[in-house]
């Protein structure tokens, strides 16, 4: 009977565990991925260089100078911004705020959170990872003895070298 219920115990708590999955499945993961661009193979090499005859001349040495598109970094692009949860937590202490980025998987962005009441304005940063279709803000705690009690709106903004966008407020109340 203990076999089964150590049998049991093991199995519940690997199903509690992967649950957790669910709510963040990209909690810890390192950025995707990426195929080399642009590598030369050994035969491209070997082919590429000049003959032992030959003379290096100056054009042939000098690098080529980046050109004004080059240099000259593409704009953003805009995307919406989803304040998923705005919620005040006394029993915790912490305003939390959920958000994400619906259909764009990005990398290297971060979240602005912004709690505005009257004339008391905060900003908070956070980092943004990519998720299995979306790109998500880690989720934000603000302490609440940080901020001013009453009525106030929330607003998210995300930013990155491909995207860049705000939500649309959301108010919330702080006690």
């Amino acid at each position: 009977m203990t076999k089964f219920l150590a049998f049991l115990t093991l199995s519940a708590s690997a199903v509690l565990l992967t649950g957790c999955s669910l709510f963040y499945p990209n909690w810890g993961a390192t950025s995707l991925p990426e195929e080399p661009a642009g590598e030369t193979t050994a035969t491209e090499t070997a082919t590429e260089t000049p003959s032992e005859t030959q003379a290096p001349t100056e054009t042939e040495t000098a690098e080529p100078e980046p050109t004004e598109s080059e240099s000259q970094k593409p704009e953003p692009k805009k995307t919406d911004v989803e304040i998923i949860m705005a919620v005040a937590e006394p029993d915790f202490g912490v305003l939390t705020v959920v958000a994400r980025m619906p259909s764009v998987i990005d990398t290297g962005g971060t979240c602005t959170v912004r709690y505005q009441s009257g004339n008391f304005d905060k900003k908070f940063n956070v980092k943004a990872e990519p998720s299995a279709d979306y790109t998500q803000c880690h989720p934000i705690e603000i302490p609440l003895k940080e901020l001013v009690a009453g009525e106030g709106i929330v607003t998210v903004s995300y930013s990155s070298d491909n995207y860049v966008g705000t939500s649309a407020a959301s108010s919330v109340v702080i006690p």
